[in-house]
């Protein structure tokens, strides 16, 4: 190359000033970077989040629809329940009619 003296100083200073530069550049690059996947893993674990509440609020409607289907169940079986105990009620009724016109028409 032969420089020397002040063109040496020079050309030096302005090596270090080009990779000064360069080191500025890469770290914000890297700096950008680093942001753009911090960015992103915020983005994914609110995603999750997210995800996570969704499938709860399912989980509940999930237990509120077995439960409604629970309480018809029994409900039905209450009613079935009610209804075969006025079915045997009558029945008592109405043998204790057919026994009471049997004595009737005994006595008579």
């Amino acid at each position: 190359m032969g420089l020397k003296g002040p063109d040496l100083v020079a050309f030096i200073k302005e090596q270090q000033s080009m990779e000064r530069e360069e080191r500025e550049k890469q770290r914000i690059e890297k700096e950008k970077e680093d942001e753009r996947l911090e960015k992103l893993r915020r983005f994914e674990l609110e995603q999750k989040e997210k995800d996570r509440l969704l499938e709860m609020e399912r989980a509940k409607e999930k237990e509120k629809e077995e439960a409604r289907i629970e309480r018809t169940r029994q409900f039905e079986g209450k009613d079935k329940e009610r209804e075969e105990k006025e079915k045997e009620r009558f029945e008592m009724e109405r043998a204790k009619r057919e026994i009471e016109q049997a004595e009737k028409e005994r006595t008579s």
